[in-house]
């Protein structure tokens, strides 16, 4: 497995490791925020290309305001009034929003420098990442211990796993945010990219996209993917583009079919596969003028993100699965994301 070394600002090695299978998939990941670089898959006439957003540098990953191909916690997505109550106490988590912490709060997993251990067999590549949250970490509480292991099989998957402990009662929702564009590094709109999602209903937010608590049917909406769909069909009828919460049909904790995209010009088809309940699809409604890897900066809805996760702010909606970890429980959860090409 091949790394490479750079110098962290503070004297730290950040690492890049390379994990490749023997059908032509490249996966790149950096032990700085867990951050996947570079995802390389073959097109139908097998040609490589980086279905990723990112940067061309190491440099720009460090501060990273789009949370390209992080690890996101302690806790994904929004958390109300940026504070929850456990025990009768109230904990407030660092803010980076007016009404609310967003992925983690200031300084979240996507800006941590983990341990990191490669591995290797004939059948897959991996990187196992361990980082320590110590209790009161960006408001937190208890110390949780993380684990997060990345492994690229010759099946053509992807698989990501989560877990965690901790000694004191606290929350904890993880997710990777990668963007994807299955064109390639080019990196124009996605609107003609087609996505499945297998979910009747979404969750209902506000002006803040903090959930309401209520569920709405997907039926006869734009939000409807329970049939293959380009898009860009109803993106104009949103309000900014998508940045929704889908509810999966399918058991508790159970891996199974969730989502799929394809791309009609290159033919790439991407699968997903999770155990968590539901799954943030994200447009990049926020991304315009980044420079990234293309030749162009990018342009807001250069691509999409499919954030399987638990349900947001479940910390102060009970009604939600509950995303509370206490000291006697074990955090576990994975993705798949199985790559591949239409006939």
């Amino acid at each position: 497995m091949k790394k490479v070394v750079y110098k962290f600002h503070s004297g730290e090695d950040i690492i890049e490791f390379t994990l490749q299978n023997n059908r032509g998939i490249v996966v790149k990941v950096l032990n700085y925020g867990g951050i996947i670089t570079s995802i390389v898959t073959p097109d139908k006439d097998g040609i490589p290309d980086d279905i990723v957003l990112g940067y061309n540098t190491i440099e720009p990953y460090i501060e990273n305001p789009a949370y390209f191909g992080a690890v996101i916690g302690r806790v994904t997505n929004r958390i109300s009034n940026a504070s929850f109550i456990i025990d009768g106490k109230t904990y407030n988590i660092s803010s980076n929003y007016k009404n609310y912490a967003l992925h983690g709060g200031i300084k979240g997993f996507d800006k941590k420098l983990w341990d990191a251990t490669p591995f290797g067999t004939d059948e897959e590549q991996g990187v196992e990442l361990t980082c320590l949250s110590t209790d009161g970490d960006q408001g937190f509480p208890g110390n949780l211990k993380v684990r997060v292991i990345y492994r690229l099989t010759n099946q053509n998957e992807f698989i990501t796993e989560y877990f965690a402990t901790t000694d004191k009662p606290t929350h904890v929702n993880l997710t990777n945010h990668s963007y994807f564009n299955l064109s390639g590094k080019n990196a124009k709109k996605v609107y003609n990219q087609e996505v499945l999602i297998l979910s009747d209903k979404i969750l209902e937010t506000d002006k803040n996209i903090l959930a309401t608590g209520n569920y709405l049917s997907v039926a006869g909406t734009p939000f409807d993917f329970r049939k293959m769909k380009p898009i860009g069909k109803h993106i104009g009828d949103t309000e900014v583009g998508y940045d929704h919460c889908y509810l999966f049909n399918k058991p508790e904790n159970e891996m199974a079919p969730v989502a799929k995209a394809y791309d009609p010009e290159s033919k790439r088809i991407l699968e997903l596969f999770t155990t968590y309940p539901s799954m943030q699809l994200y447009t990049a409604n926020y991304v315009e003028g980044i420079e990234g890897k293309a030749v162009a900066p990018y342009q807001n809805h250069a691509a999409f993100c499919m954030e399987t996760q638990m349900l947001p702010d479940a910390a102060n909606r009970p009604e939600f699965p509950s995303t509370l970890l206490m000291p006697d429980d074990f955090y576990s959860h994975s993705t798949i994301l199985r790559f591949g090409v239409a006939e």
